[in-house]
């Protein structure tokens, strides 16, 4: 049985962990967290975008110390900003929310309008 802390196992790159590059004010910080990257985004024809879940990374709350609303993430080869605070989920784990910053996310609609 996995106790409270016992997380780890999940963090695993063979298992459901992801590498990821926390670019911070005092430098670049290598985690391995759970990439959820469930976005959907449509570009509007009068301008701007609508998006499905916000792409998130879940991390132990000793790896997402330090971060910040816009702060830089590099997650599966792209670039993502946090668009709000971190979230602690309470049980040692943090939750940070990612949206597009470079142009490597599609901005193809993957539902028809």
């Amino acid at each position: 049985m996995i106790g409270a802390g016992d997380f780890g196992v999940f963090f695993n790159p063979k298992d459901f962990g992801t590498p990821a590059t926390l670019h911070l004010s005092v430098g670049d910080k290598q985690v391995t967290g759970i990439f959820n990257n469930p976005q959907q985004t449509a570009k509007l024809k009068g301008g701007g975008f609508v998006d499905g879940d916000k792409a998130s990374l879940l991390l132990p709350d000793n790896d997402a110390a330090g971060l910040n609303v816009r702060d830089r993430v590099t997650v599966a080869g792209s670039q993502w900003q946090l668009v709000r605070p971190p979230v602690p989920e309470g049980s040692g784990l943090t939750r940070v929310y990612l949206g597009v910053k470079d142009a490597k996310q599609s901005t193809k609609p993957a539902i028809r309008y």
